[in-house]
């Protein structure tokens, strides 16, 4: 952004804060639009709108459309956010919500870092300094998560009820 586009830090900077104004709007989303979903439903509804936001960054040419995308971006981070903290409530042992988010959390903690030095490597010595293959790695990856989804075998379980509630297979 700051070699190709000439944003400024401090620009890039505000485009976090657009960012996590996105977040709050898809937590705002979540409670008063999507709470009616199914947990699968909100799950591939996560994936598929984590995949759009991704690939829209092959869009990135200024700041207005860094701004716009970021503000999307954004939205669809807090559905997957609440969509998986919430399944993984769900399936979790009584009483032990809080171990796991914890784990949950150092799991994402682990999977980002991870993915930022994979993500570094392949820019710089599989992609020649390109962004685009790389944003469309990213938004390929994503998209695989749906494959995975009739594994979970959430059948018509609503977010916030119990599998052990909802008879639901799963973990």
């Amino acid at each position: 952004m700051t070699d190709d586009l000439k944003f400024s830090q401090e620009y890039i900077g505000i485009l976090g804060s657009i960012n996590s104004a996105g977040w709050i709007v898809g937590a705002v989303l979540h409670r008063r639009v999507l709470k009616s979903l199914t947990s699968k439903a909100l799950l591939n509804l996560s994936i598929v709108l984590g995949t759009l936001a991704t690939a829209a960054f092959l869009l990135l040419w200024g700041e207005a459309s860094a701004a716009v995308i970021n503000f999307f971006s954004g939205i669809a981070g807090m559905i997957a956010f609440v969509a998986t903290l919430t399944l993984a409530a769900d399936y979790c042992p009584q009483r032990s919500e809080g171990f796991a988010f914890a784990a949950l959390m150092s799991i994402t903690n682990f999977a980002a870092a991870l993915s930022d030095n994979i993500g570094s490597f392949l820019y710089e010595h599989l992609f020649h300094r390109q962004l685009d293959p790389l944003i469309l790695v990213s938004a390929a990856l994503t998209a695989l998560a749906l494959v995975f989804v009739p594994l979970l075998r959430l059948g018509e379980k609503q977010p916030g009820e119990p599998a052990r509630a909802a008879g639901a297979g799963g973990f």
